[in-house]
């Protein structure tokens, strides 16, 4: 290659580099640093008076408000702007906030979409939509900081993204993903009496559960809702039911979860007011090419493989291979739940999904909430 020809190439690598990084640029949220914000607010400014009754009418709360903001503004009218991204806001605890109000006339909170929101003294003025895990980092450090602003900004004034149902079952996957007391927090009291009882407690196994509510209850849609449909695939009782990670559940597109501690009651009623389309089947028989489970007559669970039977019975892993090899005929339980069947026989499932082996073995109790 000629040394002409290696020049270009590399002009033309930098003018594509340098024009990714530009627009990289243009995507990331214009920000003052912490050190910018702390030097705008230790400016001196003449302190508000309210004034008493003798010097003249009384005033409203809201003509002090008014008075108050344009006698800090007035002040700040030759200061430029600052911008403060919300999380750090978030940190700002009660004294912090009664600093930050004077300067509010000249204080931008950025949203994590970069949306520049503006304030009337304390208030935040507007409606917004973020995507429902940026609402939730903002609200979490606000309720550790008891930062009103912003907790009464994400309950009242923000409205949750759409999301697909794939985005919605992850949700449910994960109890750790935000702590209890937050989402105890974002609840109100009337909607936690309804779904966790008289105690308005959410348990540490409901957290993801109530995660998803919350998001519905704010707002929140799942824009595929009208054409996707959920399976529930439940073991009639759990005793004896081994090698089990969590409650199995079948998507339309052939895709199989097993969610941990999953209150499917709870989830149902959540997934159906978002407009997800739902069925249960509570089996109790599972029948697979090469092993099968069925309830005896003491009520337990019976695994039997090669003609021997023996206790105990891994539930979902035989399941999974009964829907996909399309088995569930020769079930008991296919004259009873005949209808939802037919729905599963027109899945495609994933050609990538690898049957798993059966294994006698014995592992912990499903988890899950028992039908």
């Amino acid at each position: 290659m000629s040394l002409y020809k290696i020049i270009t190439l590399l002009i033309i690598s930098v003018f594509f580099t340098n024009m990714a990084f530009s627009q990289e640029s243009k995507k990331k949220c214009r920000i003052n640093n912490n050190k910018q914000v702390l030097d705008f607010v230790k400016k001196e400014l003449k302190p508000f008076k309210a004034g008493t009754n003798d010097e003249g009418p009384r005033l409203s709360k809201s003509d002090l408000k008014l008075l108050e903001i344009k006698h800090y503004s007035n002040q700040l009218k030759d200061s430029r702007e600052m911008r403060m991204d919300i999380l750090s806001f978030s940190t700002l605890n009660q004294d912090d906030l009664e600093i930050f109000n004077k300067f509010s006339s000249k204080i931008k909170l950025v949203l994590s979409d970069c949306s520049e929101v503006v304030f009337f003294g304390n208030t935040l003025l507007g409606a917004y939509e973020l995507p429902y895990d940026d609402m939730l980092k903002a609200f979490t450090l606000a309720s550790k900081n008891n930062n009103q602003i912003i907790l009464d900004f994400i309950r009242k004034q923000v409205t949750p993204k759409s999301i697909n149902l794939y985005d919605a079952i992850n949700i449910l996957m994960n109890d750790f993903a935000t702590q209890q007391n937050i989402i105890m927090e974002l609840l109100s009291d009337e909607v936690k009496k309804v779904f966790f009882g008289e105690n308005n407690m959410v348990a540490t196994t409901d957290v993801a559960e109530a995660r998803l509510l919350s998001f519905s209850l704010l707002g929140g849609k799942i824009l595929d809702a009208n054409n996707k449909l959920l399976f529930f695939i439940l073991p009639k009782t759990y005793k004896g039911v081994k090698s089990s990670i969590g409650t199995l559940v079948l998507d339309i597109d052939g895709n199989l979860y097993e969610i941990p501690n999953l209150n499917y009651i709870l989830s149902v009623n959540i997934l159906s007011g978002l407009g997800v389309n739902t069925r249960t089947l509570t089996l109790s028989e599972v029948i697979s090419g090469s092993g099968s489970c069925r309830i005896d007559l003491a009520g337990n669970w019976m695994h039997k493989v090669n003609g021997i039977e023996k206790r105990g019975c891994p539930f979902n892993s035989i399941s999974k291979k009964m829907l996909q090899q399309g088995t569930h005929r020769n079930s008991r339980d296919y004259k009873s739940y005949k209808a939802v069947f037919e729905e599963i026989e027109n899945i495609n499932f994933n050609s990538n999904v690898e049957n798993e082996e059966d294994s006698s073995i014995g592992g912990a109790p499903a988890l899950g909430t028992t039908p």
